[in-house]
């Protein structure tokens, strides 16, 4: 079993028997640190929304930390608070830190990378910023590349078997809000969703899930709002 804390936005906790894992801190409380598990902390790009450098100073004083950190995150931003050995993910980098834990960095439609994490046998994405980002008034070409690069980037999803994903639901895409998750859905093997990048009210969640869109797959989502939290057997 793992337990997910939503820290807000795209922020989320996950603990397993062994590990800890932070995605994306930009607000919220993260209650505890548990001492005795392997603590990864995950930053997929450096727009504020998804990181603040408290979390260096929340976590650094870990006896067993590991930052990785989007290269697209001034190096210098990351020593001035004391952090000096982390791992830079650059797009396509391939980790393997230790026996049962690998990491995969994706490249994203926006800035930064995406992760896959394989940790004691699931798989956890956490999108950040690589998603469909249609917008109204977008020319047939915008629409085509974006399209494209899209569904470049997440290709490599195909292999795997993913056991919880974290995925963009953006209001301010207004009638292209369902689409990048709705591809992400229908076209790689997810078991668990949970919706994050709101921008706005939750309520897009509640409407997704009563849209017919979801209608296949609405059974593996799992809506939560910050402080919320799900047991993911």
């Amino acid at each position: 079993m793992i337990v997910v804390n939503c820290l807000g936005h795209s922020g989320f906790t996950v603990e397993s028997e062994t590990h800890m894992l932070i995605f994306d801190y930009s607000e919220g409380e993260i209650t505890r640190l548990p001492e005795n598990k392997k603590l990864y902390v995950f930053v997929s790009h450096a727009h504020s929304d998804h990181f603040d450098p408290r979390i260096f100073s929340i976590c650094k004083e870990h006896p067993n930390v590991k930052f990785v950190i989007s290269s697209d995150v001034k190096r210098s931003a990351v020593l001035s608070h004391g952090v000096d050995d982390y791992i830079e993910a650059t797009p396509g980098m391939d980790i393997k830190t230790e026996s049962k834990f690998r990491l995969k960095a994706l490249p994203s439609t926006d800035c930064g990378v995406a992760y896959l994490a394989g940790m004691n046998g699931r798989n956890i994405y956490h999108a950040g910023d690589l998603h469909l980002w249609l917008w109204e008034g977008m020319t047939e070409g915008q629409v085509y590349d974006m399209t494209k690069r899209f569904r470049e980037y997440t290709k490599g999803l195909k292999m795997f078997n993913i056991d919880t994903a974290f995925l963009p639901l953006d209001t301010r895409q207004g009638i292209y809000s369902f689409l990048g998750f709705d591809y992400y859905m229908r076209n790689f093997k997810i078991n668990h969703a949970i919706p994050m990048h709101f921008f706005g009210s939750s309520r897009i969640c509640e409407d997704f899930m009563f849209d017919p869109i979801s209608r296949d797959y609405r059974s593996k989502i799992i809506p939560l709002t910050k402080g919320g939290k799900a047991n993911i057997r």
